[in-house]
């Protein structure tokens, strides 16, 4: 974890900040800390191979343990939640190689973790309309980054705990804890960064979409560890991950992001009041735009490292809840989902918008723009077994957005063939065909058929120069129609 990275975080349930307890066992670098404990007013928490664990349940209370003994090794393996000595042992090594892939590290894992179809996750049609709403939308509200074109976006069209206690702190005292070592950033007080955050984000294949339009690194939050452990190694290297519970309070300061979202999660959310109006918390700028008009000899110099570190901090954030699933219409998977009314009424200080996911879909499929300026009727709605919800003040976010152009001019990772596509040889020619892991696969995202074809033909030679940074000619339509991917290095 990046040392700055602990000016957002905060404990999750007496809301104070979290530092480093130096008098502990830790390993550390000047700009970051790879294992320790992290103290507040009312817990003490493990951070472990990197990642921050605030939460207590009982695997992050073992994980706490080990890293008091000064055991780091023992306490990833609790995290990871392998109670097999030999499966255990077989993720260890998987975990040191330089060579193992996401593939093999998800199969190490054991039969137990849900990681099958995130190997095909990168085609199935909830990814491909959530990447593209993900895209439009931060790149509207989070400042420019060298290189990206940031709010002002060329073609975008249009208008405008009680009874929770934690662990003690035996002769502590708050947050000022002897021997912690704080924060680099003296002054600062790390609100309003204009930082993206997925929450409830998996393994990281969204996160992936903001690592180019995030100013500082996303933050990648979900429960389960192993997931946001592979997002970090393999499929968003560069995010920042938290493990915390989405049915908790949020382990972060008011206003330090400026783009919120939680994609194909929210329907298993049971606090989704909770949720929503953490989201608002997390994208509330109105302190930073407060602290902004006063006059600078009363903010003196902590106003002005806000000011460097904040950028464009007066302009409004915007929260995004994709594929989450309807009430009103049956579907996979179903959670426990809400109307597009119910799901309105969750917000306190945003008015939302509710999309049903068919026509963004339709609009991706064609290749754009996707329309975020329409007005889905309730009738709509209702027939929809997927809804997107965005809400923000920022007069570009609904409007309509020019797609990202497929191939991208070179790969983030590497090209290389959808894996849903079995390879034989045919002559001169290899023959690509559509094949399925399993019926459940076949039934959920079935309608990636609208947009992958069921067999093409492709030239030997060419298929051949994959996995590349840069695309063969012969190979620039099948990018365009998704058999050939831009995935991360050494994905499978």
């Amino acid at each position: 974890m990046q040392l700055e990275t602990l000016e957002i975080l905060r404990c999750p349930y007496c809301g104070g900040r979290l530092e480093l307890v130096g008098s502990l066992f830790h390993r550390r670098t000047n700009d970051e800390i790879h294992d320790g404990i992290l103290g507040c007013y009312c817990c003490i928490f493990p951070l472990v191979d990197g990642i921050p664990v605030l939460h207590l349940q009982p695997h992050a209370t073992a994980a706490r343990d080990h890293i008091q003994a000064g055991e780091p090794g023992l306490a990833r393996r609790a995290m990871v939640g392998l109670e097999d000595a030999a499966e255990a042992e077989a993720f260890d090594a998987i975990a040191s190689s330089g060579t193992a892939t996401y593939r093999e590290t998800v199969d190490a894992l054991g039969p137990n973790f849900e990681g099958g179809y995130f190997l095909y996750r990168f085609s199935d049609p909830t990814y491909i309309v959530a990447q593209a709403v993900v895209r439009s939308v931060a790149k509207t509200v989070l400042p420019a980054l060298s290189g990206v074109e940031g709010p002002a976006l060329s073609g975008v069209e249009g208008p405008a705990l009680s009874g929770v206690e934690g662990p003690a702190l035996s002769g502590v005292e708050g947050p000022a804890l002897s021997g912690v070592e704080g924060p680099a950033l003296s002054g600062v007080e790390g609100h309003g960064t204009r930082r993206a955050i997925d929450i409830c984000g998996g393994s990281g294949h969204l996160t992936r979409s903001l690592m180019d339009v995030s100013s500082l690194p996303p933050v990648l939050a979900d429960l389960y560890y192993a997931k946001v452990w592979l997002a970090r190694r393999f499929t968003a290297p560069g995010c920042e991950p938290v493990c915390c519970d989405g049915n908790a309070p949020f382990p972060f300061a008011r206003g330090a992001f400026g783009f919120a979202m939680c994609t194909d999660a929210f329907m298993y959310i049971w606090t989704k009041r909770q949720f929503v109006g953490e989201m608002e918390r997390l994208i509330d700028n109105t302190t930073i735009n407060a602290e902004a008009a006063e006059p600078a000899e009363k903010n003196g110099s902590a106003r002005s490292a806000r000011s460097a570190l904040n950028g464009a901090a007066g302009e409004p954030g915007a929260i995004l809840i994709g594929h989450t699933h309807n009430e009103r219409t049956w579907s996979p998977s179903h959670g426990q989902p809400l109307s597009a009314e119910g799901y309105r009424n969750l917000f306190e200080t945003f008015e939302p918008r509710v999309f049903g996911e068919a026509g963004l879909f339709a609009d991706v499929v064609k290749g754009g723009p996707i329309d975020l300026s329409r007005r889905d009727p309730d009738e709509v709605l209702d027939r929809d077994p997927a809804l997107t919800i965005i809400a923000s003040r920022h007069p570009r976010v609904f409007a309509t957005h020019r797609l990202d152009a497929l191939p991208p001019p070179a790969a983030t990772g590497e090209f290389r063939l959808n894996p849903l596509y079995a390879a034989t040889a045919n002559g001169n020619s290899v023959r690509l065909r559509l094949q399925f892991p399993n019926g459940d696969y076949a039934e959920e995202y079935g309608a990636c058929r609208e947009y992958l074809p069921e067999e093409v033909f492709v030239d030997r030679d060419a298929l051949a120069a994959l996995p590349a940074t840069a695309l063969p000619d012969a190979l620039v339509d099948l990018a365009r129609r998704r058999v050939i991917l831009d995935l991360p290095k050494r994905y499978y």
